[in-house]
C-alpha cells in the first residue's frame, strides 16, 4: 500500500497512530513538488544546511555544508543550487552524481524553524549541486534547543580522522551531552514515486535522551511530532541508518553508520518519559572528525517541550 506522499512504512505506523486520513488532508495543503516563496527565502538565508545523501555503497549519510548567507539560492521554485566548496562534509558530498537522490533540511537553530525538501541532483561541478524539488514542506519547531552562532569561517582543513568499529569513551561523552543530532534515511522501490528518495532530520530531545546502551547500540526515544513517520517508516522498510552529532563547541562532527530497529514494547518504551516508541541503532562503523565544521554555536535554550528524563539519568 502506498499513496502520492507516502510509502507502505510510513503508511503503516499512521495507521497505528489512528491520523491516517487527517494526514491525508493535512498533506495536501503540506507538501509540495516545488519550494514557496517563504521556504525559498529562508534556506537563502542559512550559513548552515544539512543534507542526506546514500553513498556507493548504499550506506545513508546526514552531513552539514556551511557557507556564508547566501550559499544556498533558489532561482525558482523548482530549484535550490548549493554552493559545496567548503566541503565539510567531504565523503558525502564526493559520493553525489547527476540524478542521485537528496535529502534537505534547512535548521536555524536560532529560533528553531525547520524547511525540508527532498529532491534529484540535476546539475553539479566542483563546486555546487543543484537539486530539482520533487517534495517540500514545513516542519515544527518541537525539541529543537536555541544556539546563535559564536564564530565562523574557521578552518577545517587538516582536522584529525579517527574510523573505527563502535564507540569508545570520547563518543561516548559526546552522545551523551547531545540535545541535537541529524538522521539520514532513505527508501528506493523503484517508482520514481514522490515519497522515494532520502531523507534527513533533525532529533532533538534533553542532554542524555540518547542513551549509550554499549559500545555498539544506542537507543533513542521517538517523542511526539507530525505524526508523518518519514525517517521511522523509512526504517521499517530499510533499517539502515547514517546519524550525526555535531560538538558545537569545537566543531567536531560524529557520523554513526549501523541497523535501526522499531521498539514498541509497552513495558520498555513506559521506562523512558515522554516516549511513544524507541529507536535501537546497532553501531557499524564510527567516523569522528576534528574540528570539521568552520562554525561554532553558543547555547542558549533547551526546548521547553522536550520531556524530562528519567530521574537516574538526569
Amino acid at each position: 500500500m502506498t499513496s502520492e506522499h507516502f510509502h507502505e512504512g510510513e503508511l503503516r505506523l499512521q495507521e497505528q497512530t489512528g491520523d491516517r486520513e487527517k494526514i491525508a488532508v493535512m498533506t495536501r495543503h503540506l507538501m509540495h513538488d516545488f519550494m514557496p516563496d517563504q521556504h525559498r527565502e529562508f534556506f537563502e538565508g542559512l550559513e548552515y544546511i544539512f543534507l542526506g545523501t546514500v553513498d556507493v555503497k548504499g550506506l545513508p549519510h546526514a552531513s552539514i555544508v556551511t557557507g556564508p548567507m547566501g550559499f544556498a539560492t533558489s532561482p525558482d521554485p523548482k530549484t535550490l543550487v548549493i554552493q559545496t566548496d567548503d566541503r565539510t562534509a567531504k565523503p558525502a558530498i564526493e559520493a553525489l552524481d547527476i540524478g542521485q537522490a537528496v535529502g534537505v533540511v534547512g535548521l536555524d537553530l536560532s529560533n528553531r524553524r525547520r524547511n525540508r525538501m527532498h529532491g534529484k541532483i540535476t546539475a553539479m561541478d566542483d563546486v555546487s549541486v543543484t537539486i530539482t524539488v520533487v517534495q517540500s514542506y514545513g516542519n515544527c519547531p518541537k525539541y529543537i534547543s536555541l544556539r546563535e552562532i559564536s564564530e565562523r569561517e574557521l578552518p577545517v582543513e587538516g582536522g584529525v580522522v579517527e574510523t573505527r568499529e563502535a564507540l569508545n569513551a570520547d563518543d561516548t561523552a559526546l552522545i551523551e551531552a547531545a540535545d541535537t543530532f541529524l538522521i539520514a534515511s532513505y527508501v528506493q522501490d523503484g517508482s520514481d514515486a514522490a515519497y522515494e528518495g532520502v531523507d534527513v532530520n533533525h532529533r532533538g530531545g534533553q542532554p542524555g535522551f540518547v542513551s549509550v546502551d554499549g559500545p555498539s547500540q544506542i537507543t533513542i526515544p521517538d517523542y511526539r511530532g507530525n505524526n508523518l513517520f518519514n525517517t521511522f517508516g523509512n526504517l521499517l522498510l530499510n533499517p539502515d541508518a547514517g546519524l550525526l552529532f555535531i560538538d558545537f563547541d569545537t566543531g567536531d562532527q560524529l557520523h554513526l553508520h549501523g541497523k535501526a530497529s522499531l521498539i514498541e514494547g509497552a513495558e520498555e518504551v513506559a521506562q523512558t518519559p515522554g516516549a511513544l516508541r524507541l529507536l535501537r541503532v546497532q553501531i557499524n562503523s564510527v567516523r569522528r572528525i576534528a574540528k570539521a565544521t568552520s562554525l561554532r554555536w553558543t547555547f542558549v535554550e533547551h526546548s521547553p517541550v522536550s520531556p524530562d528524563l528519567p530521574p537516574e539519568k538526569e
